[in-house]
């Protein structure tokens, strides 16, 4: 099996025990396991402890049950962290988690939201995007705002396989395109 088709796997099953639709259960949850991977992946010692076949599964299980006491993680996560050391999946944890971040975005009727702008923008500006785009789409929106002057000024968003570009360089190509075909 594919290590995406596993991850996905997963996270629906975690989903699922984690409340299927409840928003905040599954937010939780989806924090948690984000929390623990984020630990889990800091440090190169943690991801060789957890691949290496010679230390011993009592070894990692008990590895496990101290970060769920240190960061206070639910029943929940903390069984889940168990059954991926137990069948030795640990080292899918980042895919599980961002599969996992999918489909409580799915589940909860939030769409992600890529812009890209030629300056940094303000928060208020950035909650008017947010705004307009969630009365565009009838979904809330989660907005990654990223800076690139190639973009020369204007604003490129992308929505899933959509995207919507006000970009002056953008402009500029089509232009150019019209004056070249012109001729």
């Amino acid at each position: 099996m594919q290590p995406i088709a596993v991850a996905k796997r997963y996270a629906r099953a975690l989903a699922d025990s984690a409340g299927g639709n409840d928003p905040g259960r599954l937010d939780a949850v989806a924090s948690e396991l984000s929390l623990a991977a984020k630990v889990l992946g800091a440090d190169a010692k943690f991801a060789h402890f957890f691949a290496d076949p010679s230390i011993a599964q009592e070894d990692k299980r008990v590895a496990i049950e101290a970060l769920a006491r240190r960061a206070k993680l639910s029943e929940v996560v903390r069984s889940f962290l168990l059954v991926l050391v137990a069948n030795r999946r640990l080292g899918a944890l980042a895919a599980i988690r961002d599969c996992l971040e999918a489909i409580t975005d799915e589940r909860l009727g939030i769409v992600k939201a890529e812009m890209t702008t030629a300056v940094p923008l303000s928060a208020a500006e950035l909650k008017r995007l947010r705004e307009s785009l969630e009365k565009m789409t009838g979904r809330t929106v989660r907005i990654t705002h990223r800076v690139d002057p190639a973009v020369l000024g204007g604003a490129r968003t992308r929505i899933g396989s959509r995207v919507y570009d006000g970009t002056l360089k953008h402009q500029l190509v089509a232009l150019r395109d019209r004056l070249v075909g012109t001729r």
